[in-house]
């Protein structure tokens, strides 16, 4: 069984590039403190002030990330995926067998998992998973955070038994 956090808001993509840059740029002025013996004490001030504006913006722009990620949980298995809320409340359940086509990436990963991706997160370009399911003539995409490679093995483990059971699949690249 593939479990993750459901993102309800594409706005999560662009908070957590925000985060990224948030994080980065505490690093400046520590590394000022540290690598410059004789500064004056003025500067040291400015540089500790700007650390703690840092990390109060970081502390923001999480409380947002937090808030568009949802509270919901997307757990998929071989027959259906459901959306539960984090308290275990079923609030969805998809029967693939209703389903007419599934949409999947080529490749599911971790966010910021290389140094590429990291580069390309500060640049905009973020990591984004999710599957497409038509439906009853209606296309719906969910998208989700994967927490780690076990889950990503799990959901590909998945892939491959929906390919022997003959389910409509169809992979793409990430746009």
């Amino acid at each position: 069984m593939f479990k993750a956090k459901l993102i309800e808001n594409k706005k999560y993509y662009r908070l957590r590039s925000k985060q990224l840059v948030l994080m980065l740029l505490p690093s400046i002025p520590i590394g000022l403190i540290v690598n410059f013996y004789q500064i004056p004490i003025w500067v040291t001030v400015l540089m500790i002030g700007l650390y703690i504006v840092a990390i109060i913006l970081m502390a923001r722009n999480q409380k947002q990330i937090t808030a568009n990620l949802g509270n919901k949980i997307i757990e998929i298995d071989e027959e259906a995926i459901r959306i539960k809320s984090k308290k275990g409340v079923e609030d969805e359940l998809i029967s693939l067998n209703e389903v007419e086509k599934i949409i999947l990436k080529d490749e599911y990963s971790m966010p910021q998992g290389t140094i590429r991706e990291v580069g390309q997160e500060l640049t905009g370009k973020t990591k984004q998973n999710y599957l497409i399911i038509y439906q009853d003539s209606r296309k719906r995409q969910l998208d989700f955070e994967v927490d780690s490679y076990f889950m990503v093995n799990q959901l590909n483990k998945l892939i491959e038994i929906w390919k022997m059971k003959g389910y409509n699949i169809e992979r793409v690249n990430q746009k």
